[in-house]
């Protein structure tokens, strides 16, 4: 019985490890400790198969003014798990969707250079519908005064919430 079971662990009846879905952890300067991604974001639900959601989520991002750097059709993946921006992202004040702390200027997420991770994931819901979940994480460093340490950001939601929005505008528009 024993040689049975290892004979087939060896033989890789049980799967290969490379079919494991792979953990997307991302490190974000002055973030303290990495972050599991594929486990945040409020789910967002369209009637709409995720194709469409996918295409409107691509469209999205570019509006929005975020390189895509992840393009994964058949993952559902839309992202950029490292880029930076400074005093403005999507058209509006960085500070209105990360708050990396205050400074005598006002806002530090509005004058300091802030290294951003956004990811979003589309998956199939019921028959014909979807569910969007996107994450916004940053870090922010103040590149006037040298090497400082970098101050942690953390997200109001405001940027995940407008980017499923956006898609359902998109999804609502005429073709």
């Amino acid at each position: 019985m024993r040689s049975t079971l290892l004979l087939l662990l060896l033989a890789g009846v049980g799967g290969p490890l490379s079919a494991q879905r792979e953990r997307v952890v991302i490190v974000i300067p002055g973030q303290i400790t990495r972050v599991v991604a594929d486990t945040m974001g409020t789910p967002i639900a369209y009637d709409a198969p995720p194709r469409l959601v996918f295409q409107a989520l691509v469209k999205v991002y570019e509006s929005l003014d975020v390189p895509v750097t992840l393009k994964d059709s058949v993952e559902g993946k839309v992202g950029n798990l490292k880029f930076h921006k400074s005093g403005r992202l999507g058209g509006q004040q960085i500070s209105a969707f990360l708050s990396c702390g205050d400074g005598v200027t006002g806002p530090n997420a509005d004058s300091y250079r802030v290294y951003m991770a956004l990811r979003s994931v589309v998956v199939p819901s019921g028959e014909n519908g979807s569910i969007l979940r996107s994450t916004l994480f940053g870090g922010a460093m103040n590149v006037a005064e040298g090497a400082r340490q970098a101050m942690p950001c953390e997200s109001n939601g405001r940027f995940e919430i407008l980017i499923g929005k956006l898609v359902q505008a998109r999804l609502d528009a005429p073709f």
